[in-house]
């Protein structure tokens, strides 16, 4: 039975790499990190399981917003605690880094990684400007991507980098829609 549980945590401790193949995952992936704050909570998450209050005590709102950009990209694993581990009797979340590596390996025309890089480094205020006329463009049916992006003078790449550093969209289809 012993060396079982030292099987369990062995595979546990595994360390997982993250492969990035796609040049408009690239848009998240700078993102993710582009910040004091970002580098640290991942840092933590990193070493062992994080409640959210830990995280929200020590970094506040900015805190919690990167835990939710990594969730969103599926850098971190979540997992509930039991209502005496958690806060008053209810539980709360934990978060864990999912991967201790990355393996980027991406191959495009300088044309479109330089549109990749475009929409990761608007500075926020432009960004979140297009991306409230975007929102109000969808209205609550969404429309199709292509039509959005044409709308708008954007590449359909561009419209998909886009969409992957905003939390207020999805594409269902080629359908582009509000974020549930």
């Amino acid at each position: 039975m012993r060396s079982s549980v030292v099987l369990l945590q062995k595979a546990d401790d595994m360390m997982r790499t993250k492969v990035v193949n796609d040049s408009t995952d690239l848009v998240p992936l700078v993102r993710a990190f582009d910040n004091k704050t970002k580098k640290d909570v991942f840092r933590e998450v990193m070493s062992e399981w994080k409640p959210l209050s830990e995280i929200k005590e020590k970094y506040g709102e900015i805190g919690i917003d990167a835990l939710e950009l990594f969730d969103k990209m599926k850098l971190v694993e979540t997992k509930w605690t039991t209502p005496e581990e958690g806060i008053d009797g209810k539980p709360q979340k934990k978060y864990r880094s999912y991967y201790s590596a990355f393996n980027i390996n991406i191959s495009c025309p300088v044309s479109e990684i330089s549109e990749i890089f475009t929409i990761a480094s608007l500075n926020l205020g432009d960004f979140e400007k297009l991306e409230s006329e975007i929102y109000d463009f969808l209205g609550e049916g969404g429309k199709f991507g292509n039509m959005v992006a044409e709308n708008f003078g954007l590449t359909n790449l561009s419209m998909k980098g886009i969409v992957k550093r905003s939390n207020k969209f999805c594409y269902k289809g080629l359908k582009l829609c509000r974020k549930d």
